[in-house]
């Protein structure tokens, strides 16, 4: 038994009690209380550790990144933070400079509204970078790509004709010849061209991404990594072999990205393949793709942007494939999930969650909208009464506020990101990050939630203040929301006798520090199944 004492224990439990002790053994929370009533369960064989009055909380669950692609983002060109295009060239050059013997230049996190132009990058800006090599970069949102000249040439993008792809789109110029922006499914024209991932390598970014995540208290992501059958084997082998080999510190829930019902059996049939120890590796909710991103125009809006009239996004699924496809789904007892964050798409999963739980009712379906950032009334109280989850990504707001009352007006951006209506409505959220989106720290997360400011503390009370969370609303996002979004919420999520033991200790008391500082909270020490998986 070890036996933790001197805390500043926040349980997270129902009634948000306060402890000075816990004792773990065999992986679970077997006593909570005070020093005293712990000290009481020690004997010779017990170890007892010194949580030295740090805060102490439930291990941190993120309900939706891609762990996968954190691992991979570190082995590409960083272009997160360039402010012109200028600057995405040079980081670019520097890149390739360092790294000669790459087959294509990848990279991802531009986004152009920081450029001083508003302007995304074209083939021609990173034909400076090279003429000889491919090169695709993606959008920090992962919803827009760019490409040199060489790759579009690589795809048959430049020297003959093409047809604009479904769920996609190929910006072209005044003489019809692709710029090398590339919208959505578009950027597979391109992409499928890149050599494809090993095991091997697949292994390696598991194992970045993870260790990642536990420096920054993550003990369990929901992780949309998957994708179709044809590589998920080789994905899922990867998964097991890492571990096997004890480098797997984290628990990971897979969200299972699927594109039409074929898919859904074959899928079915590598499952049950491939069984993972219990609350190691499992599976989740089958996962569609109905829309794309705001920043980049193409969540699909019922009415056009207000910024540019000629589109109000990009429908990536019709409403009946999405009725068909949670159909199959949830005849075959699968969490229902999708991407949705227009109002469009947002309205299109609601229709189809009604049809199909009004077909096969069930009475705790929990379907999932991830993202769900543009809302009204109506949609609130569709998603209330049907029982939707929202998987909600509040470090989105420090980015996104600079730009939606462009891109929708004020009246529409007014009505979205509504994270404490959502609460005081019932609807259960849940904290995740979209990581490699932005940053898989839930300190950052958790700070947007109850600040709604940038790092530099903009705008100074907050943008839409009314919608602001208390800190342990917040904490609860990542703890008991993201719990409940999975069907763990029983064992996992809070400091409670039975529960499995994973916890975090920070080096800071978030409810004791001004608002603004919570981002900059560092882990002292992570615990999965009470055992320490990090520590600074």
């Amino acid at each position: 038994m070890k036996i933790f004492i001197n805390g500043n224990v926040f349980t997270m439990d129902d009634a948000l009690t306060k402890a000075e002790a816990f004792a773990v053994e065999e992986g679970r929370f077997v006593a909570v209380g005070s020093n005293e009533e712990l000290l009481k369960l020690k004997t010779d064989s017990s170890e007892v550790i010194d949580l030295a009055g740090k805060m102490t909380i439930p291990g941190l669950n993120d309900s939706h990144l891609h762990l996968m692609s954190v691992g991979m983002a570190l082995e590409q060109v960083n272009l997160s933070g360039t402010t012109s295009r200028a600057d995405l060239i040079e980081r670019c050059v520097a890149f390739m400079a360092a790294n000669p013997d790459l087959e294509w230049l990848l990279g991802r996190g531009w986004n152009q509204a920081y450029y001083p132009d508003n302007t995304m990058p074209n083939r021609h800006d990173l034909d400076q970078v090279s003429t000889t090599k491919p090169i695709l970069i993606r959008r920090a949102c992962g919803h827009i790509s760019s490409a040199n000249t060489y790759a579009l040439q690589l795809a048959g993008l430049i020297d003959g004709g093409f047809e604009q792809p479904d769920g996609g789109h190929i910006d072209v110029d005044e003489q019809g010849i692709p710029t090398g922006i590339l919208r959505e499914r578009a950027a597979g024209l391109v992409a499928h061209l890149i050599p494809k991932s090993s095991k091997e390598d697949y292994k390696r970014h598991i194992i970045k991404g993870a260790e990642q995540a536990v420096r920054f208290g993550l003990t369990t992501v929901q992780s949309d990594d998957l994708g179709s059958p044809p590589a998920m084997i080789t994905k899922l082998e990867a998964f097991r072999e890492v571990l096997d080999e004890g480098k797997l510190p984290i628990r990971v829930n897979h969200q299972v990205r699927l594109a039409n019902p074929v898919e859904i059996e074959a899928y079915l049939e590598i499952r049950d393949a491939h069984r993972f120890p219990e609350n190691t590796v499992y599976y989740g909710p089958l996962k569609l793709m109905t829309d794309g991103s705001l920043g980049g125009r193409t969540a699909l809006m019922h009415a056009p942007y207000t910024d540019d009239f000629t589109t109000n996004g990009v429908s990536i699924m019709t409403q009946e494939a999405i009725i068909e496809m949670y159909r199959v789904g949830h005849q075959h007892g699968l969490q229902l999930s999708a991407h949705a964050i227009g109002d469009l798409a947002i309205q299109k999963l609601l229709n189809a969650f009604r049809i199909v739980l009004n077909e096969n009712p069930c009475d705790d379906a929990r379907p999932r909208i991830i993202h769900a950032q543009i809302t009204t009334p109506h949609i609130l109280e569709q998603m209330k009464e049907l029982g939707v989850v929202c998987d909600i990504q509040p470090i989105f707001v420090p980015t996104d506020m600079n730009f939606v009352e462009d891109r929708l007006g004020k009246t529409r951006a007014m009505q979205s990101y509504p994270w404490k209506t959502m609460l005081d409505m019932g609807i259960h959220i849940a904290g995740g990050s979209d990581s490699p989106v932005e940053s898989c720290n839930p300190m950052w997360g958790i700070a947007a939630a109850v600040t709604r400011q940038d790092h530099n503390g903009n705008p100074k009370d907050g943008w839409r203040p009314d919608q602001k969370l208390s800190v342990l609303e917040a904490i609860q996002l990542f703890t008991r929301g993201s719990a409940y979004s999975e069907r763990t919420e029983q064992f996992k999520g809070a400091i409670q006798k039975g529960m499995l033991a994973d916890f975090v200790v920070l080096n800071e008391d978030l409810t004791s520090i001004t608002p603004e500082t919570i981002k900059d909270v560092k882990v002292v020490c992570t615990y999965v199944n009470g055992n320490l998986v990090y520590h600074s």
